[in-house]
């Protein structure tokens, strides 16, 4: 089943289907045997999925806390060696800025720890549980006790996230701080899942809006991850290199200039306006699968 909704019938059905579907797709892969680190991020995406999908209901699903907490926690389980493979990525494209005697401690410290960390983990065990988390799951997920009907079930979480969105980006635009940045791109990231699930009511506004949506949590992610970087390379090492921490900065700032610039476009309706918008939208998806 596609991440979307394909007609404006039995919308709760629908989320149910597409969650199990999700959860299917993890647990084929978690027992595939493929490439360890692009299972883990494929594993970890379906997880995100899943939440963004738990958004949109949150105001109508009672148990959103629970369910939401054991995504959260399983994908969490297998992030370690991907954190650090992605400051290593992250390094090396600031690097480019360096002068190589100023990266090769520093890069040879992020690698190393991508070296421990894979040589410490059980990769079939940490699969295996997730394994397990997933069947727990996708018992539940048959249950799941939603309110509302049609898209009176989405209408409320469409609105929350959005508008969070829009209050997330005076944050960030007003302090400049890293965390008020990544606050904005959890709900930039939500509100894309959401437009991601609606995007069939109207392919060519919807979908020209989910890949806007795309870049800004580009942007934003990039910049999360030069911020875990330099967090990082504390830890590892106690210090940060003026030059490394110079490089850094620009490479935020510029990140934080675009992400503002198409931000802003992104989010002149009111919450009101665009799930008001979007509604008409959704009244031109088929009334039947």
């Amino acid at each position: 089943m596609a991440f979307s909704f394909g007609h404006r019938s039995r919308v709760a059905h629908q989320v149910r289907e597409i969650a199990r579907d999700q959860i299917d797709k993890a647990q084929e892969l978690s027992q595939a045997g493929e490439d360890f680190d692009k299972t883990v991020h494929e594993l970890r995406r379906r997880c995100k999925k899943i939440r963004g999908l738990l958004r949109l209901i949150r105001p109508n699903f009672s148990d959103f806390d629970a369910e939401n907490a054991c995504f959260a926690k399983v994908a969490d389980s297998l992030s370690a060696s991907r954190d650090a493979a992605v400051m290593v990525e992250t390094f090396n494209l600031v690097a480019r800025d360096l002068l190589p005697d100023s990266i090769s401690d520093t890069r040879g410290t992020l690698e190393d720890n991508v070296r421990r960390i894979s040589a410490e983990q059980d990769r079939a065990t940490l699969l295996s549980r997730f394994g397990d988390t997933m069947d727990e799951a996708a018992k539940r997920v048959r249950h799941w006790d939603l309110d509302g009907r049609g898209f009176a079930l989405l209408a409320p979480g469409l609105h929350d996230t959005y508008g969070r969105m829009r209050k997330r980006i005076t944050a960030a635009e007003e302090s400049g701080e890293d965390e008020a940045f990544h606050d904005w791109r959890k709900d930039t990231k939500s509100h894309w899942f959401h437009i991601s699930l609606l995007a069939a009511c109207a392919p060519d506004v919807l979908g020209a809006r989910r890949d806007q949506l795309d870049q800004l949590g580009e942007y934003l992610g990039d910049h999360h991850n030069l911020a875990v970087l330099a967090e990082g390379v504390v830890t590892l090492t106690g210090s940060l290199d003026r030059p490394v921490a110079k490089a850094i900065d620009r490479h935020k700032a510029d990140l934080a200039h675009k992400a503002l610039a198409l931000g802003r476009q992104l989010t002149v309706e009111s919450p009101s306006a665009l799930v008001s918008r979007v509604e008409r939208f959704w009244k031109l998806l088929p009334k039947d699968d």
